[in-house]
């Protein structure tokens, strides 16, 4: 079945990474709203984008336009592939842009083209792994921009690349009633927010949002609810010194023992830890 699947960035960063170590990759037919540019390594198989079906082999590495349909499938091995997966909102160049960062024009043309997908030469993607990696254990976030500017330096230079699905085919979602629900509670969640205001919101029923959620994001709405907060907890952890009350309070927790359970059930840790760890 067709998944979308969302993230909810953490506020003290514009984009996401992610390194995968799997002995088999299954089938999972999905989509997002993020551009993708996913570097396979030790792994052989088929990946799947839009309307295009193809082998591929290691090293592995392609640009993947938003709600484009995609998925790699591999059979199992003794060796584990590695798969090293960045995560870029629609908008993140734009907003550079609108900055007056004229250097990110050149690379913001690279994300105009990657529709559908964009495949990466063999070269290309030897070069990109050392790149990869650094991004991985890096934990300033200054030194991740950096790396991550200089892997599209380097996608932009290479002549071997291709498109590998001449059909920009959009899955059969561009759900509007799906948008509205997301929008909605992205933006109320700090309220008491109740399944009834969205519903009402999205002009559908409570049924309807609770099934919406579940298929396109795997999630209930409580759950749902729950993360959002925990997430802008976090950010409000890393970046102010505003007691924890107030915290939980402006997160739209109405009880600060309630706050604290979910937060450590959530990121395992406590609130205090996670600032004492994390702030900047």
């Amino acid at each position: 079945m067709l998944k979308r699947e969302t993230f909810r960035f953490d506020l003290s960063t514009s984009w996401f990474s992610t390194h995968l170590q799997l002995h088999e990759i299954p089938f999972k037919w999905h989509y997002h709203q993020e551009y993708e540019l996913t570097l396979t390594l030790h792994s052989k198989g088929k990946r799947f984008i839009g309307d295009h079906a193809s082998g591929y082999s290691s090293p592995d590495l392609v640009f993947i336009a938003p709600n484009q349909p995609h998925s790699w499938e591999s059979p199992h091995s003794d060796i584990a592939s590695e798969i090293f997966v960045i995560m870029i909102p629609e908008t993140w160049f734009n907003r550079q842009l609108m900055s007056g960062v004229e250097e990110y024009r050149t690379i913001s043309q690279l994300f105009s083209c990657a529709s559908p997908a964009i495949h990466f030469s063999a070269e290309c993607a030897k070069k990109s792994e050392e790149l990869f990696r650094k991004i991985t254990l890096c934990h300033s976030p200054l030194e991740r921009l950096s790396y991550l500017i200089l892997l599209f330096e380097l996608l932009i230079k290479d002549k071997g690349l291709e498109h590998i699905s001449e059909k920009n085919q959009l899955l059969p979602y561009k759900n509007q009633r799906v948008d509205k629900i997301l929008y909605y509670m992205d933006t109320h969640f700090s309220t008491p927010v109740t399944l009834q205001q969205v519903a009402d919101f999205s002009h559908c029923s409570i049924s309807a949002v609770k099934r919406d959620l579940a298929t396109f994001v795997g999630l209930s709405f409580s759950e749902y609810i729950v993360k959002l907060r925990i997430n802008r907890a976090c950010f409000l952890l890393r970046t102010t010194s505003l007691p924890l009350s107030v915290i939980a309070s402006q997160c739209g927790f109405q009880e600060v023992s309630y706050f604290h359970r979910k937060f450590n059930g959530i990121v395992k840790c406590t609130p205090a830890k996670f600032r004492k760890n994390s702030s900047i």
